[in-house]
């Protein structure tokens, strides 16, 4: 019985020393590994302005709806056009689906973007803001007093 034991004992002892380098900080992947794990064949976008993907939040400065364009100025001044795919670019107003016609010069927008393989920004959303309305208070305002409010004091039966 004894000897089964030291025998199990013996393999766990094993299988745990043999996992120990699996599982160290020491022995993660070097910068050097992972970059033979990408494919040769794969081409990589360089690293410039306008390639990949982003929000932009500004006016609308132009509009095109015959092919399909909208030019946003964002608050750092820089203008961007994106091309608008009937489709596959998603447009709303609020919470209500509009059309590229319903959105006019001067709006608020937030698009959401990418760059296709030609290198053409690509909209993949456009919201156009809505400004926030004061709640309606039906015409009535509270009275408005100089003086500070009285404690309420409990009355005595």
């Amino acid at each position: 019985m004894i000897k089964k034991l030291a025998v199990v004992v013996f393999f766990l002892g094993a299988v745990i020393c043999m996992s120990v380098p699996v599982y160290s900080e020491d022995n993660a992947a070097s910068p050097a590994d992972e970059a033979m794990t990408v494919p040769q064949d794969e081409e990589m976008l360089p690293a410039e302005e306008g390639v990949g993907e982003g929000v932009i939040t500004g006016d609308v400065t132009a509009l095109d709806t015959t092919t399909g364009s909208i030019t946003v100025k964002g608050v750092d001044g820089a203008e961007k056009a994106f091309s608008v795919v009937d489709g596959e670019t998603i447009l709303w107003k609020g919470i209500e689906d509009i059309k590229l016609a319903d959105i006019k010069k001067g709006d608020k927008a937030e698009v959401g973007y990418y760059t296709d393989d030609a290198g053409k920004l690509v909209a993949s959303w456009v919201d156009v803001i809505v400004p926030e309305q004061p709640a309606a208070t039906g015409g009535q305002t509270a009275p408005v007093s100089s003086q500070p409010a009285e404690p309420a004091v409990p009355e005595e039966e």
